[in-house]
């Protein structure tokens, strides 16, 4: 069984299908190409003559590559971002694009990463560049597999964020990973932006088909996995073959993936995109469900090799109001609301919703979708709003474009995870995915978790990523700079919070396999 270099992987490889063929681990290889893309980068396209030796630049792409020699191949040591400071030390000959230089502050890549350093000239700026925040951001819970979308408060310095969207997720699987790296296939912690969206998204080998490929028929899609007698025979209609006759899924990415800056797996968030699933939208969470069953896990590990995975409805949504530049931000941790809800009675109960949320308590926001062929494959290819697609008179024909229309329920309203260590780790429901903690009460003190992040703010109190030689390796912190050590100032809060009860392993679930 095949691995790629664990440096350089991505998987959205649904494992759970259960069929005779031989489960896959491989995983994306992303091609030179698509690493070195800058999707935001301004080429400045200088002449050489231009620039001073001793003279003081700012970067003006989103990931320009870093090379120790002055070569454009197999040299890269990192990726500077946008803003980032440098001093040019030579600027070689006319022949090369390159220039040598020396980081002066970087968000992306240490100053020292190696004896010497060497960038293209052409994304090089006298000028900082002015970078609005966005309005809003993510944040992505790999403890409990779930993603959060919050609309940034900018009312005062210090304000509570807003909850627009909460949904489950798929993270990188911990059960297996290269027989050289046991922590292959987790997801990494951090700060990372969203440098664009690719609508039916395909890895750079080929390996996993497009979702759909424009000028295809819409007949060569596979049937949902709801339409058949069981989730698990639905979802084997997504298997086939790809161009080498190898075994392997059929859009795998789902409708859209969101890549990410920086990328690279020296000081970026490893290639680990954010993106869909297999299946349609009235399937809605099943592709992720079947991820979690006891049945599937006897057959296959469930999850990925590093991306974060939604459904398909879920991703669109998010692709149609988070644009490039959007933040996303990666933790590891307890969850826990300022506000608190209150659950009385005993045969009939009663909730009394959080005050903040109160109407959004079991009433979600109604986004209607309608996605269509058109922008297959293009980077910020058209969104699946079907207001926008109303608004801009674009064409909707059954049988030709319009793949599938219908309804996507946004949940607005903040739930708390809970850690649980009776359940499953591959549950969703244990707060624990890569078991940091024993789970047991006696060693409550001795958790490895830091800090809250309370959902219904967008905000962490006292919070630090976990320690990667405390957890033997199973978290890993890169990304930009303001989070690997720190908590940025408008993310950052403290006071009284209502984190929930955590449960703890008993002697009954100690010896099921699929408990911890």
């Amino acid at each position: 069984m095949t691995k790629f270099n664990s440096r350089r992987l991505c998987s959205a490889v649904l494992s759970m299908l259960i069929a005779s063929s031989p489960l896959l681990s491989t995983a994306q290889e992303i091609s030179a190409v698509e690493a070195n893309a800058a999707s935001a980068s301004v080429s400045q396209g200088v002449q050489k003559s231009q620039l001073q030796v001793g003279g003081r630049y700012f970067i003006s792409a989103d990931a320009l590559n870093v090379r120790s020699s002055n070569a454009t191949t197999g040299n890269i040591v990192g990726k500077l971002s946008i803003n980032d400071e440098i001093e040019i030390l030579d600027v070689l000959n006319e022949a090369t694009p390159l220039v040598q230089i020396k980081i002066i502050r970087s968000a992306s890549v240490n100053a020292d990463v190696a004896p010497e350093l060497f960038v293209s000239k052409d994304y090089l700026s006298t000028k900082s560049l002015v970078t609005a925040a966005t309005k809003y951001f993510v944040i992505q819970n790999v403890a409990t597999e779930k993603t959060r979308i919050y609309e940034r408060c900018t009312e005062t310095p210090n304000c509570a964020h807003k909850l627009v969207m909460e949904s489950d997720m798929v993270v990188g699987r911990p059960e297996e990973g290269t027989k050289t790296d046991p922590h292959a296939f987790k997801t990494w912690l951090g700060h990372a932006k969203i440098s664009e969206w690719v609508k039916f998204y395909q890895d750079g080998l080929k390996h996993y088909p497009n979702w759909y490929k424009a000028g295809d028929s819409l007949n060569s899609i596979p049937d949902p996995i709801t339409d058949s007698v069981t989730k698990t025979l639905g979802s084997r209609k997504w298997m086939t073959k790809d161009s080498k006759g190898n075994s392997t899924i059929h859009g795998a990415f789902g409708w859209y993936a969101a890549k990410v800056t920086p990328a690279d797996e020296v000081n970026g968030m490893n290639y680990q995109w954010m993106h869909g699933t297999i299946g349609w939208g009235k399937d809605g969470a099943a592709a992720i469900e079947l991820t979690r069953g006891f049945f599937a896990n006897l057959f296959a590990n469930p999850g990925s090799a590093g991306c974060t995975r939604l459904e398909n409805r879920a991703v669109a949504y998010m692709r149609s109001i988070l644009a490039p530049g959007t933040d996303i931000y990666r933790v590891y941790a307890r969850e826990s609301t300022r506000e608190l809800e209150t659950i009385t009675g005993v045969f009939k109960k009663k909730v009394t919703p959080l005050p903040r949320y109160a109407h959004n308590f079991e009433r979600p926001a109604v986004w209607k979708y309608i996605l269509l062929t058109d922008g297959a494959q293009r980077s910020n290819g058209l969104t699946a709003d079907a207001q926008e697609i109303i608004n801009k008179a674009i064409p909707v024909i059954a049988g030709q474009n319009l793949i599938e229309q219908g309804t996507y329920d946004v949940d607005q309203y903040p739930n708390a995870a809970a850690l649980n260590f009776g359940k499953s780790a591959a549950s969703g429901e244990s707060g624990d995915r890569y078991k940091i903690d024993s789970g047991w009460e006696k060693d409550a003190a001795k958790t490895n978790f830091r800090g809250y992040y309370l959902v219904d703010e967008g905000r962490f109190i006292d919070y630090k990523h976990p320690d990667r030689v405390a957890t033997k390796g199973a978290v890993r912190v890169s990304g930009l700079a303001d989070f690997r050590d720190s908590v940025p100032e408008f993310l950052a809060t403290s006071g009284k919070h209502n984190p929930p009860k955590v449960t703890y392993r008993t002697e009954n679930n100690n010896g099921n396999p699929n408990d911890r």
